[in-house]
């Protein structure tokens, strides 16, 4: 039987063509290494079809309009989904205008735009590296999960400045529950996510660092608070985020990042991807 869930699921990319974070200073410009080509996106959307099985899908741009490849960018992106049959939003910035608040606004757009009860959010620079078991998805939706995230690294806590416990779930051992938000692939319950990204609109960030960094950091600030002052049952029932695959499962996901640090890995995985490079090199 097909789960409901994945017949009430669309999908929303999110996309830039640049990036400008006010503590690399306005000249350093990172740019999304397939732009202002559309060859990764493909490959990106062709990657979702194959292993979410969902024909809806919404591109959603944030556009710095000042921006020349940005705008090539644009005429790009409407060729490229009128061939796909996908939906293309346009979140309108400028150059001047802090990454963290466009982004965050653009992943805003992202959740308003679906007409379904649940969405799969994702961001341009993500790959699966296998095929998704829906009835998994289904009984922890079932079960009262508001959000499954799709793990890119190894299901385990992490401590750090901002940690995340990963403990056992109830549901399934092909599940781990959380206490951590991430803008990292998930799907979610489109209200109630609409609901927890308010919480980054009251205090947008404006720098990368703990509590900051886009939509994630004053979620997170947000739910540390709660974790600090909320009984644990209370807290994980307004929380009820879990981790795609048991404890220690590898991930799901591959985050191919534009920013310094994962460059050359990018880089290097793009050129794979469009058959420029070996791919075991």
């Amino acid at each position: 039987m097909d789960p409901e869930v994945r017949r009430q699921t669309e999908i929303s990319i999110v996309t830039h063509a640049t990036k400008i974070l006010p503590e690399l200073g306005r000249t350093n410009v990172l740019r999304y290494p397939g732009a202002p080509g559309t060859e990764l996106l493909r490959k990106v959307v062709s990657n979702l079809r194959e292993n979410l099985c969902i024909k809806k899908i919404n591109i959603v741009f944030d556009h710095k309009i000042d921006c020349n490849v940005s705008c090539e960018y644009l005429e790009n992106l409407r060729s490229f989904s009128a061939q796909e049959c996908l939906r293309l939003l346009i979140s309108p910035s400028a150059s001047g205008i802090p990454s963290q608040i466009t982004a965050t606004t653009a992943f805003n757009l992202a959740v308003e735009c679906v007409s379904s009860n649940y969405l799969v959010l994702w961001e341009h620079d993500h790959l699966f590296q296998q095929k998704i078991d829906w009835d998994l998805i289904q009984a922890a939706f079932d079960s009262g999960a508001k959000m499954v995230r799709f793990n890119r690294r190894i299901n385990k806590t992490v401590v750090d400045l901002v940690p995340e416990c990963v403990t056992d779930s109830s549901i399934s051992q092909k599940l781990c529950r959380t206490d951590y938000y991430c803008n990292g692939p998930f799907v979610a319950e489109k209200l109630w996510v609409r609901d927890l990204f308010r919480l980054a609109t009251r205090n947008p960030p404006l720098f990368s660092a703990p509590f900051g960094a886009f939509v994630e950091g004053p979620v997170n600030q947000i739910m540390m608070r709660d974790r600090f002052n909320m009984p644990e049952q209370d807290f994980y029932r307004v929380y009820p985020i879990y981790l795609y695959g048991g404890l220690g499962a590898l991930p799901v996901v591959s985050h191919f990042g534009d920013f310094p640090g994962r460059r050359a890995r990018w880089t290097k995985r793009f050129k794979q991807l469009l058959g420029l490079a070996d791919p075991a090199g």
